[in-house]
């Protein structure tokens, strides 16, 4: 991750030990990414705190070191077997704030060098392990506001050079909304939106000369501009600029299903790109066919 990225992620942590503490937050407050992981993380570390009590009373955490040490060896252990999940990501920070109350029944008096020393650990632990699979996952967009309040959601299933998006179909069904994938006709540039069932259901699609899964052509999918809409739509794309322009892969699948979304619904459905770092260009060339992307939240610190 870049230096910026393990900045965001030092502040998620330092955000979450605040609450932890109750530490009041001056301005506007927390992100609104913050305050969605500190609800879960809490309720999750209240949970840890509860079924492993008799294993949490013999940490002997009487030190910022011991803390760290802590927090190493639990967490060798929690990822030694490789599999990374976001549950266990959550799982992270819910153990630094059990850590962070153990120092203060230790009477440790828990001022600025304490909770940023613990939270600066902490996410040189997120960065270094689990960085990667953040970045290949979708970032923290399952945080995003739009994301959150959405109901109904396209997304694309990935090529190999795309963000993986198998997590973030996912937690969309995890969070009961409705999930639709693109079915594209490869003899013009109309595009589809149709229901998934399940996230299991993707391997058992037949391929296109894409590589990619998807519907068959002649079966019969609910088809989201003819049942509601779209609240929200996340843009695959080669490249992307700081003024939203996207770069496509040339046939304009997406520009011309924005352009119906337009025709079809009151509201616009927000449009969110997923792209990597290298994927930003200093400026995209467009034409008056193309349709700018709202946001690229994995771009921006991952939101």
């Amino acid at each position: 991750m870049t230096d910026d990225e393990f900045g965001y992620i030092h502040m998620l942590a330092q955000d979450y030990l605040k609450y932890v503490l109750q530490i009041p937050q001056p301005g506007s407050g927390p992100s609104k990414t913050s305050r969605v992981l500190r609800d879960v993380a809490f309720s999750v570390q209240n949970e840890v705190e509860k079924n492993l009590k008799p294993c949490l009373d013999n940490f002997d955490v009487v030190s910022i070191d011991t803390a760290r040490i802590i927090f190493n060896q639990v967490m060798e252990k929690e990822f030694e077997d490789g599999i990374i999940n976001w549950g266990r990501i959550v799982t992270i920070f819910a153990f630094e704030g059990i850590l962070m109350k153990k120092l203060l029944r230790k009477r440790i008096a828990p001022d600025v060098d304490t909770y940023k020393e613990i939270s600066y650990f902490v996410a040189e632990f997120i960065t270094k392990n689990t960085g990667q699979w953040i970045r290949q996952n979708g970032g923290w967009v399952i945080a995003h506001s739009q994301y959150l309040k959405s109901k109904r959601i396209s997304i694309f299933l990935s090529m190999p050079d795309e963000i993986e998006t198998e997590e973030i179909i996912r937690d969309i069904f995890q969070q009961g909304k409705t999930c639709f994938i693109p079915r594209y006709q490869f003899q013009s540039n109309h595009m589809d939106m149709v229901k998934l069932a399940s996230p299991e259901e993707i391997s058992s699609l037949p391929k296109t000369s894409w590589n990619i899964h998807q519907p068959g052509e002649n079966e019969i999918r609910e088809e989201a501009l003819s049942t509601g809409g779209l609240d929200l739509i996340f843009m695959p794309g080669l490249g992307f600029d700081n003024c939203g322009n996207r770069l496509g892969r040339g046939k304009g699948y997406y520009d011309a299903y924005l352009k119906r979304c337009l025709q079809s619904q009151d509201v616009k459905p927000y449009t969110l790109a997923l792209a990597f770092k290298e994927q930003i260009c200093l400026q995209v060339p467009m034409d008056e066919h193309d349709m700018k992307v709202i946001c690229f939240p994995t771009l921006q610190v991952n939101l």
